[in-house]
């Protein structure tokens, strides 16, 4: 297969092609016409276009292209192929050789690397969940399907049975070593959240957060400026950080969660712009 860095070798020396068939079109004109062997601008009119197109394929072989450079044998064709009321001479020639010469070193300079994109959000999730590979490795499937179970109630509206799930869930994680600290606060986060609506409640300033040391184990990780409600943060972390591990640690549930993924999707799409600043 060839790769985008296998077809770019050719064009980290095509650059020399552009100063050398340019310049040297123009230098043998010159001296043809001091010998008076030619009357003609064609060896410099040839340099020039020719030069234009190494400019134009090296342009193209990279990963990143350059309008300009691209453009380069149309200007040629305008400024030296067809007639107009411009000198095609030798001052005009070498002036255009050296502007495709800065050209080309500024395709290879600036081109060369790839232009970074955004992740997308399934993206960012897939990473985060790899991130968790430490706390998937202590959580057994009983646990881990108890985690599962909790969200999807949660989600389903049966505020009462998360709350039990979530407990049980809690229970074991007491009997587990090291304790995933993270993980038993995103289910306390949310059991409070349940056991509020469960009694129709809204508390503003929950007792249940993360912890400083939490923060390397959740997927939106912001600064303080850009924290607008800390409870519906640490709310919206804590039903990532659950799907994260449910989905890797309970088989049973996990094409319920895969069902269920837009939702989290859309959690961290609600943070968008600050994720992939």
């Amino acid at each position: 297969m060839t790769t985008d860095t296998d077809r770019s070798r050719p064009a980290q020396r095509l650059w020399i092609a552009v100063p050398a068939v340019s310049f040297g079109g123009i230098g043998i004109g010159v001296l043809l016409s001091l010998a008076g062997l030619l009357t003609t601008d064609l060896p410099g009119i040839a340099g020039c276009v020719i030069a234009s197109c190494a400019l134009f394929y090296q342009a193209y072989l990279k990963p990143r292209k350059d309008i300009v450079s691209l453009f380069t044998p149309l200007y040629a064709f305008l400024i030296f192929i067809v007639p107009n009321d411009f000198s095609s001479g030798p001052i005009v020639q070498t002036f255009y050789a050296a502007t495709i010469t800065l050209l080309s070193v500024r395709v290879e300079r600036l081109f060369n690397a790839p232009k970074p994109g955004k992740k997308s959000m399934k993206q960012i999730l897939n990473e985060y969940i790899g991130r968790l590979e430490p706390i998937h490795a202590v959580i057994d499937e009983e646990t881990g399907h108890l985690i599962a179970q909790g969200l999807l109630t949660y989600k389903f509206g049966l505020y009462g049975n998360a709350v039990e799930k979530i407990t049980a869930a809690l229970a074991r994680l007491e009997k587990v070593t090291p304790r995933p600290g993270a993980l038993e606060r995103a289910l306390l986060v949310l059991r409070e959240r349940a056991v509020d609506f469960a009694d129709s409640r809204v508390t503003t300033s929950p007792e249940q957060t993360f912890l400083p040391e939490d923060y390397d184990n959740l997927a939106i990780r912001l600064t303080p400026d850009q924290i607008e409600d800390p409870a519906a943060l640490d709310l919206d972390n804590a039903l990532v950080l659950l799907y994260a591990v449910g989905i890797e640690t309970s088989p049973d549930d996990e094409q319920a969660l895969e069902e269920h993924q837009r939702f989290i999707i859309q959690i961290l799409d609600s943070y968008k712009d600050k994720l992939t600043a």
